[in-house]
């Protein structure tokens, strides 16, 4: 009687590829994050005290 063929397993693989596809994405992006902006602000900061350690030590001598 039915015309159509029921869909299954669908709904499994589509919620198992949207949450690989979003940590794929998140990963990415967390990637990116950590370091293409983070580690430059890490970096400039280590050098400012690293600088300010400098300065420090030269004028105690």
């Amino acid at each position: 009687m039915s015309a159509i063929a029921p869909i299954t397993g669908t709904l499994k693989r589509r919620a198992f590829l949207d949450i690989v596809v979003g940590f794929s994405i998140g990963g990415a992006m967390a990637s990116y994050w950590w370091w293409g902006f983070h580690m430059n602000v890490i970096n400039k900061r280590e050098a400012f005290y690293a600088e300010l350690a400098k300065k420090k030590q030269e004028e105690d001598a």
